[in-house]
């Protein structure tokens, strides 16, 4: 064997153990996979001969072996947020094959996209503008500097029509023009997730094939691994997971009435911050888009107009006060959204059920103590109130003892301090839940005669509003 072979670099071909496959990069900067013999013809092209004396390893065979020991990968696929080529992580060589395709940005005009955002986003006397605005100039900031930033969940809800997924296609063009579909992993439909990690732009779409407690708890908790962690476990089917580095950003479009709002998770303290959720409103697009030929007009219009948008975000500065230091810009939920979804929250449904088994009589003042096993059998018993919803609700395990934590949390006006805890010996919690106030039932309660029935019960503010004395 030559000296000269011995001081040879290494040629740019890497080596897939997991497939036994090797991999260059084409004229067009992608890499493609090759065989063997074409690996070696290539290495050939850099020096190493083919053909050596008799029992000898030829210098090409010798050079793959080197390939495989000192050039191996462990991943090979697009990976969002990187460029084609060889990077590190997590102590492991990665191999991405394709880039992004951002935007440039460049200074002009965006009159149609412009009016289309702001007749989306101002609903009423509330612009939602800097929130949007503030997210999107955040992620093109990560990525094109190629760092990894904590994120938020984008929501866009709305009536059909409105334009939400027409945002969404947007996003996908400015984040570099790769998406994926996570829904089905957000919720616990598969463990199968290496699909996502090929597209900058997470996109759910008014999915609603599970709003159940259990699968929205799921999604909440994909919320925070996916945009608040910068390793990401990647696990394709019939292969070990890996870690990887992904740099993604993540929306999604729903509309606005309450069954399809139950998609999004329950807003408790451990996900009130990780999302963004806008309103959208239905107004006309600025441009004709009766006909296929007029909406694909429309649609080139605005895209030709995205590197003037993104020009202007570049200038343009998040106001102090919705600037966040670890996401950009601070969380924000539309105040409809988030009644709506307080009404569907099931802790807020349990504490309905509770008021109908204790405090249906006006006229209880007496606040209900007991354990959360009480409580359940209470509710659920053949002498509940409303048994079957009841069952329905508590389905589950420590469900009812979960939702009296949560309850005991919320600051909201109609639950901040209806519920309590105290713990006992053993560790068991003893729950105290006060009925509404009589100010807040004097609007269910008032027939005359019921008030005159009781009369000492009532406070005297009760007895001025319902006119008794």
């Amino acid at each position: 064997m030559s000296k000269l072979f011995e001081n040879l670099p290494l040629p740019p071909v890497y080596y897939h153990g997991r497939e036994a496959s090797y991999w260059r990069e084409d004229d067009a900067g992608s890499w493609i996979k090759i065989n063997e013999t074409a690996a070696k013809n290539f290495v050939a092209d850099f020096g190493y001969l083919k053909r050596m004396e008799k029992d000898a390893n030829c210098e090409a065979d010798d050079c793959l072996l080197k390939l495989q020991s000192r050039q191996n990968v462990v991943f090979v696929g697009p990976l969002a947020g990187f460029d084609a080529g060889v990077h590190t992580m997590s102590g492991n060589l990665v191999l991405v094959t394709s880039s992004p395709r951002f935007i440039a940005a460049k200074a002009g005009e965006w009159p149609v996209l412009k009016k289309l955002l702001e007749n989306m986003f101002v609903v009423g006397d509330l612009d939602q503008r800097p929130w949007f605005y503030g997210w999107v100039k955040t992620a093109m900031t990560s990525f094109r500097s190629r760092r990894w930033r904590a994120s938020q969940l984008l929501a866009l809800a709305g009536e059909p029509g409105s334009g939400k997924s027409l945002i969404q296609n947007l996003l996908t063009e400015m984040f570099g023009g790769r998406s994926a579909k996570p829904y089905r992993v957000m919720t616990g439909g598969t463990t199968f997730n290496s699909d996502l990690f090929g597209g900058e732009h997470l996109v759910l779409e008014d999915e609603s094939e599970s709003v159940d407690i259990r699968s929205r708890r799921h999604f909440a908790a994909n919320i925070k691994s996916l945009l608040a962690s910068w390793s990401q476990s990647c696990h394709a089917k019939h292969r070990e997971a890996l870690t990887l580095q992904p740099i993604w950003r993540m929306s999604i479009s729903l509309n606005d009435d309450p069954e399809r709002l139950l998609v999004l998770p329950p807003l408790d303290d451990d996900v009130r911050d990780k999302i963004i959720a806008l309103k959208v409103a239905k107004k006309p697009m600025p441009m004709p888009t009766d006909t296929p030929e007029l909406a694909d007009r429309f649609w080139q219009t605005m895209v030709s107009e995205l590197p003037a948008f993104l020009a202007f975000l570049e200038t343009w500065t998040i106001p102090a006060e919705i600037a966040d230091a670890r996401y950009g810009v601070t969380a924000f939920q539309n105040p409809e959204i988030v009644e709506k979804l307080n009404e569907l929250n099931p802790e807020d449904r349990l504490l309905e059920l509770i008021d109908l088994q204790f405090f249906r009589n006006p006229m209880r003042r007496d606040p209900w103590t007991g354990s959360a096993a009480e409580l359940e059998r209470k509710l659920t018993g053949d002498d509940g109130k409303c048994q079957r919803e009841a069952q329905r609700l508590l389905s589950w395990s420590a469900a009812c003892g979960s939702y009296l934590a949560r309850l005991a949390k919320a600051d909201r006006p109609h639950t901040a301090g209806r519920v309590t805890a105290r713990s006992s010996g053993g560790g068991v919690k003893t729950w105290t839940i006060n009925p509404p106030s009589a100010v807040e039932e004097a609007a269910d309660v008032p027939t005359t005669a019921q008030v005159q029935a009781n009369p000492p019960r009532l406070p005297d503010e009760v007895k001025t509003k319902l006119g008794v004395g």
